[in-house]
């Protein structure tokens, strides 16, 4: 697709309501959506497009394809994917976010477009603590809008999810490898009280993990 018919689109676009709480960095989170978008050559004919955007928990990068990060974005997802890539490869290389759009409805109601989104608006008033996302688009690029507030809304949880992460020692690998060899070598300390055949796998994994000098005195204290 044409990238100045993307980027027409995009200036047609506006998120007339955004959600209230940023992303979850340890659990899925669950937006509740309304695309509003005039139904092109019928005056005061809106097309309205609801749903459920759920984005996983941020994952560290893997080396999975851009375009499987959506699931159920329409026909148009792939290419709009693969133009979006670019202008936020800083934000998705250094975590994985994936998406998924489920419970998608569409109908046309016989409002204007602006009638619509004042009704949406005072309904959602009415509702305290509703969180949804009210968007306003063409009818033609309702998956790239979609997938471009997906991605906003990523970009804005991006910063906590990196310090929470971090803070985790989620970032440094070589640190979560040497934790959990540590666990696993308490673990055998503690069944091998009682255990020779324990002991024997203690003994081993010592040395494998080039441990053995460090416990050696508490290791043979077992015997």
């Amino acid at each position: 697709m044409d990238p100045a018919v993307i980027e027409k689109y995009l200036r047609q676009t506006r998120i007339v309501r955004a959600p209230r709480r940023p992303l979850s960095t340890f659990g899925a989170t669950r937006i509740s959506y309304h695309l509003v978008s005039p139904v092109e050559d019928l005056k005061n004919k809106t097309r309205l497009r609801e749903g459920e955007v759920v984005s996983q928990r941020p994952k560290i990068l893997t080396a999975d394809a851009f375009a499987q990060r959506f699931e159920g974005f329409g026909d148009d997802a792939k290419e709009f994917a693969q133009w979006l890539t670019s202008s936020y490869r800083e934000l998705l290389r250094a975590l994985e976010y994936n998406f998924k759009n489920q419970g998608f409805k569409t109908r046309v109601v016989s409002e204007s477009p602006a009638a619509v989104l004042d009704r949406i608006g005072t309904e959602l008033d009415a509702r305290e603590g509703a969180g949804d996302a009210v968007i306003a688009c063409p009818d033609g690029a309702w998956s790239l809008a979609l997938m471009k507030f997906t991605l906003d809304e990523s970009a804005r949880s991006f910063p906590t999810h990196v310090r929470d992460l971090e803070r985790r020692g989620l970032f440094d690998a070589p640190r979560r490898e040497q934790d959990r060899r540590r666990r696993e070598i308490e673990e055998l300390f503690s069944a091998a009280a009682g255990d020779p055949t324990a002991r024997e796998r203690l003994g081993r994994k010592l040395r494998e993990y080039g441990l053995f000098e460090e416990y050696e005195d508490r290791y043979l204290g077992l015997y």
